[in-house]
């Protein structure tokens, strides 16, 4: 039996994990490992943590690897605090293969230490192209590991040409496209009421996160999104952005608006589940801000995007996604045509779902002799 071991530090990661995780379960030949860090500890993060529980999964392992402070210095030493951890629980535990998902800095200490350890390494989503230093330390975490599961074949065919082998990179479609196909939606109303909206209003859905390369614009730049929130007057589902480096600043605009009452219409969460996040997403007028979510998960229901700034640059995408600047008449302007256009027509961009059991039978069956010897294919 092959123990195959998954590392998750956030939310966001987590939700592309879940159905690999349950299908690795699923298996006789496999045993799912699972080590948890970084924000799935923290309070002001949703202590995601209790989600991945109550979701049925057992946690073998925690690592606190967030280092306080939300600023580029913090973010080295997150990586340093996971790169320090998690060798002791390899050692211990003895995984067969470190399966880990997409770009997050604290990502790249788990992957380090495993290749250092000979421990085989297992990407999804590597070959993708976006903005900020998620596309260096993704492309970096593509040239640690030795098998690649790409959620396209763009993606998969960009893997193939930084080097690695043809029979080791797979396009598997996005895991979390499998919990879409198979959600049942239930009806407006319901969602709408959970999360205290009137289900026969619009409402937009909004999610801004730091971009680490532009830190020192971080405030201006929530700040212009936020303006255009409280001038458009529409009830809006908030997120608050997640633990990267400038998080603290665009909480602190958050606050300034919310004292200022300049956000009454809108209700911010910490953390959504991601079911109802796909329920809320699949009824919204429109999706605002730069969250992966607004150009990977949106497609398949059509649901418009306003996607704000460079942090999804280049990346994968459908019909339904307009691109602005961080200016607010801009980004008012955007929302307003993406309400009056309404749903495009869904597109499967990252796949159709099945990523999780294709992945589950790949991990089971491919060849590991030797595969951690690594060598540049021309």
């Amino acid at each position: 039996m092959r123990k195959i071991c998954i590392v998750t530090g956030n939310r966001s990661e987590y939700s592309r994990l879940k159905s690999v995780m349950q299908e690795i379960k699923n298996r006789p030949d496999l045993e799912l490992f699972l080590i948890v860090t970084a924000s799935h500890m923290l309070d002001d993060f949703g202590k995601t943590i209790n989600t991945i529980k109550e979701n049925g999964f057992n946690v073998d392992c925690v690592a606190r690897t967030i280092a306080a402070g939300e600023d580029p210095a913090s973010m080295a030493k997150s990586l340093g605090l996971c790169a320090l951890e998690l060798p002791t629980l390899f050692e211990i535990n003895k995984p067969d293969v470190l399966l880990i998902v997409g770009d997050r800095f604290d990502v790249l200490g788990a992957v380090t230490s495993a290749a250092l350890m000979n421990i085989p390494i297992a990407h999804i989503q590597g070959g993708e192209v976006t903005g900020t230093i998620d596309e260096s330390i993704r492309h970096a975490i593509t040239k640690l590991s030795h098998i690649h599961f790409a959620a396209t074949e763009k993606s998969a065919e960009r893997v193939r040409k930084m080097g690695e082998k043809k029979e080791h990179v797979f396009n598997v479609g996005c895991p979390s496209a499998d919990i879409i196909k198979n959600i049942e939606l239930g009806t407006r109303e319901e969602i709408c009421e959970k999360y205290r909206m009137n289900p026969k209003k619009p409402f937009l859905i909004l999610a801004q996160h730091p971009v680490t390369t532009e830190y020192n614009e971080v405030k201006h730049q929530i700040r212009e999104t936020l303006s255009a929130i409280h001038e458009l007057g529409i009830q809006t589902i908030m997120l608050y952005p997640n633990v990267d480096a400038g998080s603290k600043d665009s909480v602190a605009e958050i606050r300034k608006f919310d004292m200022a009452k300049k956000l009454e219409h809108t209700n911010k969460f910490k953390h959504i589940f991601f079911e109802d996040f796909i329920k809320l997403l699949a009824n919204a007028a429109c999706i605002v801000g730069n969250s992966s979510s607004g150009i990977r998960e949106s497609c398949y229901f059509g649901t418009p995007a306003v996607n704000i700034g460079t942090r999804q640059n280049s990346r994968e995408r459908g019909k339904n996604v307009t691109d602005v600047g961080y200016d607010k008449e801009e980004i008012k302007k955007a929302i307003l045509s993406s309400i009056e256009h309404g749903k495009y027509k869904p597109e499967y961009v990252y796949g159709d779902g099945g990523s999780g059991k294709k992945i589950a039978e790949i991990l089971a069956e491919i060849d590991l002799k030797g595969i951690t010897q690594k060598k540049i294919m021309l």
